[in-house]
């Protein structure tokens, strides 16, 4: 016999060993890592590259090249009345002309370089945001695993009914035998041990309700045999700084807006720059000369709009309009945060006095229970007022479970609302 004690003690420490347990750490993290969102990050990275090369590109020397071919009604001509000397010949009515226009710019007043920084900060819009959608997801992970996790503990209290019924199925079976107490009785536990088999059914495929759900968030395989570990209680601290997203997605915004203000303003400088022109064709630079030719110019200019009828005006005022817009969503978005975490706050403090009347309720009822049994078996009670007293019993070890579960849930609730990991 002892032997065999040993053998199961063994086997069932082997078993939970090996039993795959996963925490609330790992699956957020495999959470995030499955997000299609992840990999956009990789995504807006090679489009903002390829942008900054073009504007890059725009500080070489840009080629154009024209090919034509006309033919026009009247060309200009020459008429000279001077005896025995004659004009030149006239132009030809059909005319070609292939020819490459260079240019180079000089000096742009540091309009490149204002988009390069105004592309860098749309770039840094675009992940953030990525970022901010991403961090929603913990909401959904943490509802997810703290659902199974009072499934799992609800399981458990199942599981001591469910011996418990077994153990007095056994006493009153051989009371029964020996004429003490009435079939009924034995009956009636024997329903409730159907009845609670009927609740384990239903907790069970709740469970595997979630786990699927959680399985198509994380990417990973999840066995029913999971062992789902429970986080540790955190402090809530009202002196914590608020570390959301957000909050930095609202900064990158305000940056970009006045990126663009600054590209505005350089924009309204002068633009100088050099140019070419390098062809062949009939007729050349030479209007009197009527056969083919190549022909070159270089040169330089320089354009100034000296008056924009106060477009630039107008835009700023509008980019400012737009980060007043900012301001005031952060200040919305920072008073919902205040709400959910008194909210949160006062839940935290709701649960954890319900924790301390669920102990003192959990004495009593254990109490009453012990005396019930002892009453069964004695044939004082039928088993309808044991398994009455029984389930006030584990009704209030459940609800005690339950709360311990979501007192831990209060905890990374408010920690997420504030933005720590």
């Amino acid at each position: 016999m002892r032997k065999l004690v040993l053998f199961l003690f063994f086997t069932l420490a082997l078993s939970w060993a090996n039993a795959q347990q996963l925490n609330l750490d790992s699956c957020q993290s495999m959470a995030r890592k499955n997000h299609p969102l992840l990999r956009q990050a990789g995504i807006i990275d090679e489009i903002s590259a390829l942008r900054q090369q073009n504007i890059e590109v725009s500080n070489l020397p840009q080629f154009d090249l024209t090919a034509r071919a006309s033919w026009q009604s009247d060309v200009t001509k020459m008429v000279l009345n001077i005896p025995g000397v004659s004009g030149p010949k006239p132009l030809s009515k059909d005319q070609y002309k292939a020819y490459v226009d260079i240019r180079q710019k000089l000096y742009d007043g540091g309009v490149a370089k204002k988009r390069e920084e105004l592309e860098e900060a749309d770039r840094l819009v675009s992940r953030q945001q990525n970022e901010t959608e991403l961090y929603k997801i913990r909401e959904t992970v943490n509802s997810l695993y703290f659902n199974i996790l009072i499934i799992q503990e609800n399981l458990l209290i199942v599981d001591l009914k469910k011996g418990t019924l077994d153990e007095r199925i056994k006493i009153v079976s051989s009371a029964v035998n020996n004429g003490v107490t009435l079939p009924n009785d034995l009956n009636q536990l024997k329903a409730e041990k159907i009845m609670t088999q009927q609740q384990e059914t239903e907790f069970n495929s709740t469970r595997k309700v979630s786990l699927s759900l959680l399985e198509i968030i994380t990417g990973r395989s999840i066995s029913e045999q999971t062992v789902f570990v429970k986080p540790q209680i955190s402090t809530i601290s009202e002196q914590s700084e608020l570390k959301r997203p957000e909050l930095e997605l609202f900064t990158l915004q305000k940056a970009k807006l006045e990126k663009s203000s600054e590209l505005l303003s350089t924009s309204r400088k002068p633009f100088v720059y050099a140019f070419g022109q390098a062809g062949y064709g009939r007729p050349g630079f030479n209007m009197l000369d009527n056969s083919f030719a190549d022909y070159y110019m270089l040169g330089a200019g320089m354009t100034w709009n000296l008056w924009d009828w106060h477009k630039t005006r107008r835009d700023k005022a509008s980019i400012k309009l737009q980060q007043n817009l900012i301001d005031t969503n952060l200040d919305q978005f920072n008073r919902a945060i205040k709400l959910s975490l008194s909210q949160e706050e006062n839940n935290f403090q709701k649960i954890k006095d319900l924790i301390s009347t669920d102990e003192q309720l959990v004495t009593v009822k254990d109490q009453i229970s012990k005396r019930s049994a002892v009453a069964l078996e004695n044939g004082t009670i039928t088993s309808a007022d044991y398994i009455r007293d029984l389930n006030g019993l584990l009704q209030a070890k459940a609800n005690l479970e339950t709360r311990k579960v979501m007192l831990i849930q209060a905890t990374v609730n408010y920690q997420n609302i504030k933005g720590n990991k």
